[in-house]
């Protein structure tokens, strides 16, 4: 074949691979090899797993003699640095479990290796998955393929930034409040963040349990059908899961012809950067000329965001208690147990971790006789309720996935909590446990911006659909407005 192999999709490296046209060990070469080329800029994995893929690719080669292997089968893929493997180092990008090798491997993993998926490695995050920028890790920060100066988003900058430079095909990561789709969004790539319970979060290492969703990472959103065809369904391990035989690649035809869209009210925008109210502005009259009726809603993002942290910094602290130094990962030396916790979360905690970790037990402090943090689930319930209401009418909400593009690492050294309201359109999907989908919508002459749809429980379908009308017209203004090469991908660094 003349295609460079790293620049296909998944969907054609399926059909090269099912036609027997290149193997799954040509695949993986290919990808290691762009690994060796392109990681010194990048810095996207914390562990590479070269041998292992190897040795999983020749396994797929086997399976793809068979007609029936599925579809994935040999398709090199990443996995975020909080999702277990079996024999892997899994650190979550903190001195607490640096040396951490887990004896269990993540459902999503095992379901991507029953498919015959080939794990390239395990990428950088924020540590413990709390961040926006993929700064805060033991491996150092993850640059942006398309400037490497910007931030891959966060806390799974790691797997964004794989997919964005070509050294895996696609990629799984981790959304608590938008830690996949912002990624996505500053690298140009498509994410989905499930229903909660659509997919499992058994083996991930959980940074707010109800809130927290396993998502698939991808080129384009037929890439993501085909993912979440795999990821998806019931895990006896899992008791969040529910049962999905859904095929979400029959979704993507039939357009959006009489289904009607939400969108923001024009004041709820005056914090985006001009090119995201463009691409926000050129998405509704696509769809309106694609025959879709777009109106007005009011949906509580503000008041969302300023739950969700409190509600994920609870839970946080809750989940991180575990790690007291005296059965696993990190332990530091002390006269007493309380001496050696101290010491061990002292040393083995980053900052960001710590300031969550503080906020979230002043949130659930007994002086407050559990009377604040009642009030603040109540008022998550309020956000479900209108979140349900602005539902209701409409088929789905196009918002978008970020106020801005790709800011620059560093710019928040000086005053990290002010990140927080980067995740202010993503959060309430998390909250509400609704589906999101991110898909590229536009530029601002380098860099991109990220478009949601957001839609009831269960509605992944529907998203599909919608996602992937607008991707067929978008196309264009995407590779305008972006820096990007003929083939849509992230130009060589």
């Amino acid at each position: 074949m003349n295609q460079d192999i790293t620049e296909m999709t998944a969907a054609e490296l399926s059909r090269a691979l099912h036609r027997r046209e290149l193997s799954s060990s040509d695949a993986a070469a290919a990808y290691l090899g762009r690994m060796t080329q392109t990681e010194s800029t990048i810095h996207a994995y914390i562990t590479p797993t070269a041998r292992r893929a190897l040795e999983a690719a020749s396994a797929a080669d086997e399976m793809l003699k068979n007609s029936g292997a599925p579809a994935l089968c040999g398709i090199p893929y990443a996995a975020k640095d909080n999702l277990a493997v079996e024999g892997v180092r899994m650190t979550c990008a903190s001195k607490m479990l640096a040396d951490f090798v887990p004896d269990y491997t993540a459902a999503v993993v095992e379901r991507a290796d029953s498919a015959g998926c080939v794990l390239l490695g395990k990428t950088n995050m924020d540590e413990f998955a709390m961040g926006s920028s993929t700064e805060r890790s033991i491996a150092g920060p993850t640059h942006n393929p398309l400037d490497p100066a910007c931030s891959a988003g966060g806390s799974s900058g790691g797997s964004a930034a794989a997919v964005a430079a070509r050294e895996a095909v696609w990629a799984i990561g981790s959304d608590t409040g938008g830690s996949a789709r912002q990624p996505a969004s500053f690298c140009g790539l498509v994410s989905l963040k499930p229903t909660y319970g659509l997919v499992s979060r058994r083996g991930m290492t959980e940074l707010a349990s109800s809130l927290d969703c396993v998502c698939p990472i991808t080129r384009d959103v037929t890439d993501c059908a085909l993912a979440m065809n795999l990821l998806a369904g019931r895990d006896p391990g899992d008791m969040t899961t529910f049962d999905s035989d859904e095929d979400y690649t029959l979704a993507l035809t039939g357009g959006v012809s009489g289904m009607t869209f939400g969108i923001p009210r024009p004041e709820m925008l005056d914090e985006c950067e001009s090119s995201v109210r463009r691409a926000m502005n050129r998405a509704a009259r696509i769809l309106e000329t694609l025959g879709a009726r777009v109106t007005e809603v009011d949906l509580p993002l503000e008041m969302a965001l300023e739950i969700y942290m409190v509600v994920a910094a609870a839970e946080a602290s809750s989940n991180l208690a575990r790690f007291d130094g005296l059965r696993y990962g990190l332990t530091a030396e002390g006269a007493t147990a309380a001496d050696r916790m101290r010491a061990t979360r002292s040393a083995g905690f980053g900052d960001e971790v710590k300031r969550r970790i503080l906020t979230g037990a002043y949130a659930l402090s007994s002086t407050y006789g559990g009377g604040y943090y009642r009030k603040i689930k109540a008022a998550q319930a309020t956000v479900c309720r209108e979140t349900d209401t602005a539902l209701d009418t409409v088929d789905a909400v196009l918002l978008p996935t970020a106020s801005g593009v790709a800011f620059r690492l560093g710019s928040y050294a000086d005053n990290p909590t002010a990140l927080y309201r980067s995740d202010c359109f993503t959060t309430v999907a998390n909250l509400t446990g609704i589906p999101a989908l991110q898909i590229p919508g536009g530029g601002d002459g380098h860099l991109p911006v990220g478009l949601s749809l957001m839609g009831k429980k269960r509605a992944e379908k529907t998203l599909f659909r919608a996602a992937f009308a607008l991707e067929s017209e978008m196309k264009p203004f995407v590779g305008k407005e972006v820096g990007r090469d003929a083939v849509g991908y992230a130009k060589p660094c």
